[in-house]
């Protein structure tokens, strides 16, 4: 039985209704920490509602937040399972952010990390780690796996031990998604030794890894001129770490991309690697931010995250305010926003590719604008027609 003692603090469950998170979530309550549940209904099955209230019946009993995410399958677009994982990750980070909790445990047992192995093999996929981690992060989130070490016969009698109720996804009994296949065909067929050679295999490919990660871990910067990144030793590998998870097809298309475009941005859900003006940065995105003000009296001298307004500065960051300019926002720069110009209008993102201005900069530049959701500056580069004067109200510079 996986002893969970050693984990302090405030957790979110992921809690399906399953058994497996079912088990996790029960041995989780008896350790005392503080938990939160976070469920997520799909509606794509009769019985869906049914694992909802489950949860939901558990958590009053005990005494447990229960936080509730909807997803109808209508409603999506493309892979519904992969916009299924995003969805629910991102939901999983609001609510650690909303509540202060420290992390998300999940339910994959030991079965699931071997199903994720042959996933990984089968589709030649170019990983950073073979099957599944203990933690990583997911959305700026860290995720903990702690049952990795039970199977889910284990996990199935600790249920009816403890009398622990769960429902079971009928979905998971078919073989439409390539993970049932490999799970009712070859996992559950396999016996304890052969589960054990598996999981030999997956830590011997590891110990690899983590040898080879030694050796990238040296040339890993944020910064490279675009010549010396494509130069580097172990390129692929370089490019795996930074986006884990895909064959290596996708691979080859981004090295194609930076060795033979002068511009290229590659992106996923957290990280970018933007190719520009003759070099690579590497960082990742950054969130939104946003600060009203509601009057002159509240637009005075601080710093902030990205921003300082000041009582003084140069030309291209002085702002002259009137009464119904008021509430003004500060946000960050996003694709759309204009500015009134003396003739015509101009598109934020031309001033910054007229002046050469890099992507990870783009993304955190302040815009400031007025009630009517008009840009009325963008510091250091200028403001619209109606807000200049000789004798700016105030100062507002990139930080």
């Amino acid at each position: 039985m996986t002893d969970l003692k050693n984990y302090k603090g405030r957790y979110l469950v992921a809690v399906s209704g399953g058994p497996d998170s079912m088990a996790l979530f029960d041995m989780l309550r008896k350790t005392g920490n503080h938990l939160e549940a976070a469920h997520v209904n799909y509606h794509k099955r009769d019985t869906a509602d049914r694992d909802e209230e489950l949860v939901r019946k558990y958590c009053e009993e005990h005494q447990i937040p229960f936080h509730l995410l909807n997803v109808y399958p209508e409603e999506t677009e493309g892979n519904f399972q992969a916009y299924a994982r995003k969805a629910r990750y991102a939901f999983f980070a609001s609510v650690c952010k909303e509540n202060d909790l420290d992390a998300v445990m999940v339910a994959h047992h030991k079965d699931d990390l071997i199903e994720t192995y042959l996933m990984q093999k089968e589709k030649k996929l170019g990983v950073s780690h073979y099957g599944l981690a203990k933690e990583t992060f997911i959305a700026r989130t860290r995720i903990i796996r702690p049952l990795l070490e039970m199977d889910k016969k284990a996990l199935l009698k600790y249920c009816h031990e403890n009398q622990i109720p769960y429902g079971v996804d009928e979905s998971n009994l078919q073989n439409g998604y390539e993970r049932n296949r490999i799970r009712h065909r070859i996992v559950e067929q396999m016996d304890d030794h052969e589960k054990d050679e598996i999981l030999d295999e997956i830590e011997t490919l590891n110990q690899s890894m983590r040898q080879k990660q030694q050796i990238i871990q040296k040339d890993i910067r944020n910064h490279y001129e675009a010549d010396e990144f494509l130069a580097l030793p172990y390129l692929y590998d370089h490019l795996r770490l930074i986006f884990p998870g895909h064959s290596l097809r996708y691979y080859e298309e981004m090295y194609r991309q930076l060795s033979e475009t002068d511009r290229c941005v590659l992106r996923d859900d957290t990280t970018v690697l933007a190719k520009e003006y003759g070099s690579i940065d590497v960082f990742t995105i950054p969130e939104d931010y946003e600060h009203i003000f509601p009057s002159a009296e509240e637009l005075k001298e601080g710093d902030y995250d990205h921003f300082r307004i000041s009582g003084n500065g140069s030309s291209v960051e002085a702002l002259t305010v009137r009464a119904d300019d008021f509430p003004i926002r500060i946000r960050n720069a996003k694709a759309g926003d204009q500015i009134r110009m003396r003739f015509g209008s101009k598109k934020i993102s031309r001033f910054f590719i007229d002046r050469k201005i890099l992507l990870k900069e783009r993304m955190t530049w302040p815009v400031v604008l007025n009630r009517k959701n008009e840009v009325i500056l963008l510091p250091g580069l200028g403001c619209d027609k109606y807000h200049y004067s000789q004798n700016p109200d105030v100062y507002v510079l990139k930080l």
